[in-house]
């Protein structure tokens, strides 16, 4: 009885040993981007990641885990359909491989139209298997755009606050490139030759 005990012991000794020291170092797992820029004409997030550690990872998941969930929600991308979810599994992630480099998108769910533009939202990307778990900050700007069909009637309306020359000196002379200045921020850049 004895002696099986010990067995029990050193095996399950030697698993949490074998299990430590496969844990992989995240520094080994980067990604292209880390920054998204999004709005609804353009709502993928897509991106890549790098895979250099030597152990390897065998069906891991990759989530994209947003901070707020109340403007947009996120879900995986296969190429052809979206897949509902926020998770994606790998079959693996070998170094030195052609499971090393991998692409992936992230289809983002507006889940309202009322948000200042340049909204920022921020998440983690999550690489994870049974033994390790990896966290990769990103952010996820959020971009007002025009398909909502508001326009503004007031657009054509601006009023012209300076002209300057190359070097921003305000001048009236012609025959050289000059920047018309107006008050809804708009420049024009015109040459008029006399």
């Amino acid at each position: 009885m004895k002696n099986i005990l010990l067995l029990v012991s050193l095996l399950t000794f030697s698993l949490i040993i074998n299990a430590q020291t496969n844990l992989i170092d995240c520094n080994n797992v980067t990604y292209y981007e880390d920054t998204f820029y999004v709005s609804l004409d353009n709502n993928m997030i897509s991106n890549t990641i790098y895979y250099n550690d030597s152990t390897s990872m065998i069906y891991p998941d990759h989530c994209l885990v947003l901070d707020d969930s109340s403007l947009i929600s996120v879900s995986y991308h296969t190429g052809v359909f979206n897949t509902g979810d926020n998770c994606q599994i790998f079959t693996h992630l070998t170094q030195n491989s052609t499971r090393d480099t991998l692409d992936f998108d992230f289809e983002v769910n507006f889940n309202s139209n009322n948000f200042s533009n340049n909204t920022i939202v921020f998440a983690d990307l999550v690489l994870s298997d049974f033994n390790s778990t990896c966290n990769n900050p990103i952010t996820i700007i959020l971009q007002s755009s025009n398909s909502s069909g508001v326009t503004n009637n007031n657009s054509n309306i601006k009023e012209l606050l300076k002209v300057t020359d190359l070097f921003g000196r305000e001048t009236k002379q012609t025959n050289q490139p000059l920047f018309y200045i107006y008050d809804d921020g708009t420049v024009e850049k015109k040459l008029i030759v006399k």
